[in-house]
């Protein structure tokens, strides 16, 4: 019986992937764990594996073609055998929290603003006739629209098929559906809402040099991983209210284990942030309220911990994600760490790597930040941000000596999770850098 390939999800923001290379051609021999194609995501070029062994029969989706998470995009089977897919529903885009998130497919309600007819141009037919009972819709083409520009495109009332995408191969992005949204007429009745070109306008008359535009410089568009960033920080800021709880955590313990095992085969490498990667584990297996995030207007609470490494990388971030750290021992921890961080470097992470995070850490300490905050990644709770070790004056027995001092910031989503188990979470973090022996157990 043949089975058919869909579009995995390699990432959590991940909605759809275009193939860039199949590595396979219809009629080649596939083994389990081979590498079917090479598809681009909105974070990095990731690889599909077979996981069913046979034959390629047909290939649905060529290369350079966009498929969405859960679309078919080729058929395994057995020499010979007819390649007849199924038509798959593709899955909803992912977000922080799913009950905001817009679906894949268009509701009825919205089929008519989302569907053009074929050959007229015309747009579609309305979607229920005048006796509320829906009608047989035309074939229609499929207008390319992000999830969040549909979502404000239905919010605004601005029509997609009225529109011309800026994105890559025409697909409507938030700043085409705004721009439409401002350039409508407002209400009879009700005054226009003020546009910034409008305030700009005005602002001139009033003060002709905050009206002057620069001649030189130049605009580029967003890359597809900086326009995900921007759209996930956007959604974080605006549906939850973060709050911050600051720590100084004492270091010189931990520093001086750090340089008690970087020596040692099965440590090389360790730094001062795979014990902080470890004592997150630590706290949140002592407070796992902080492990916990709002999803579809229920608290989700995980049956793991899976920490995530905020990873800088040429155009943007990824974060790799440790699985289970809590149950891992230093060194693995280790090079768990290393590994995926260097894959990451490297634009070659695995399909595992950048998801199921449930709890991210920020670490600037190496550009010798003193302090400063994060923003919660979507869908989690919770972020914890590491700034540099200083030495400085501290207070030990009565006397001011020279101690190694790292401020760290917990960010936290106030839907969910109250100071007290932030306070509760961070007195656990210090305890295990402050006596990183419980680090070894």
């Amino acid at each position: 019986m043949a089975n058919e390939i869909k579009m995995p999800q390699l990432s959590d923001t991940m909605y759809e992937g275009k193939i860039v290379a199949w590595r396979k051609k219809e009629g080649d021999s596939v083994t389990r764990g081979e590498a079917l194609a090479e598809v681009e995501t909105d974070k990095a070029n990731l690889e599909i594996e077979c996981f069913t062994p046979g034959t390629l029969l047909k290939i649905l989706t060529p290369a350079g073609q966009i498929a969405k998470v859960g679309e078919v995009i080729a058929v395994i089977g057995q020499p010979g055998e007819q390649a007849q897919p199924t038509a798959a529903k593709p899955a909803a885009a992912p977000s922080a929290a799913p009950s905001a998130a817009p679906s894949a497919t268009p509701s009825a309600g919205s089929i008519a603003t989302a569907t053009r007819i074929s050959g007229s141009g015309a747009t579609a037919a309305p979607a229920e006739a005048a006796n509320g009972t829906p009608q047989q819709m035309p074939a229609v083409g499929r207008i390319k629209v992000s999830p969040l520009a549909r979502k404000i495109a239905e919010q605004q009332g601005v029509d997609l098929s009225a529109l011309h995408g800026s994105g890559p191969q025409g697909r409507i992005l938030r700043r085409d559906v705004e721009a439409q949204a401002e350039a409508k007429p407002s209400s009879a009745g009700s005054p226009a809402r003020p546009t910034q070109s409008n305030i700009s306008t005005s602002m001139a008359g009033t003060s002709a040099s905050m009206a002057e535009i620069p001649s030189g410089g130049r605009s580029t568009p967003l890359s597809k991983m900086r326009e995900t960033i921007a759209r996930r920080m956007q959604e974080s800021v605006n549906q939850s209210p973060h709050f911050y709880v600051t720590a100084a955590v004492d270091m010189d313990q931990a520093s001086a284990l750090r340089e008690a095992l970087r020596d040692r085969p099965d440590f090389k490498g360790i730094s001062l942030n795979h014990l902080v990667v470890k004592a997150v584990a630590y706290a949140l297996a002592r407070e796992p309220r902080v492990n916990r995030a709002l999803r579809d207007g229920l608290v989700y609470e995980p049956d793991s911990i899976n920490v995530g490494i905020i990873t800088a990388i040429e155009d943007g971030l990824l974060i790799p994600v440790i699985r289970n750290t809590d149950q891992l021992p230093l060194k693995d921890v280790v090079f768990e760490a290393r590994a995926a961080i260097e894959r990451a470097r490297a634009g070659r992470p695995n399909s595992s790597d950048l998801t199921g995070g449930t709890f991210s850490i920020s670490n600037m300490g190496m550009f010798d930040v003193e302090n400063f905050t994060a923003i919660i990644n979507p869908g989690q709770g919770a972020v914890l941000a590491v700034s540099a070790v200083r030495e400085e004056p501290v207070v030990r027995n009565g006397q001011v000596v020279i101690g190694k001092r790292m401020k760290v910031t917990l960010s936290l989503d106030h839907r969910v999770i109250d100071g007290i188990m932030g306070a509760q979470f961070l007195k656990f973090f210090k305890e295990a850098l402050e006596i990183p022996a419980l680090l070894m157990t």
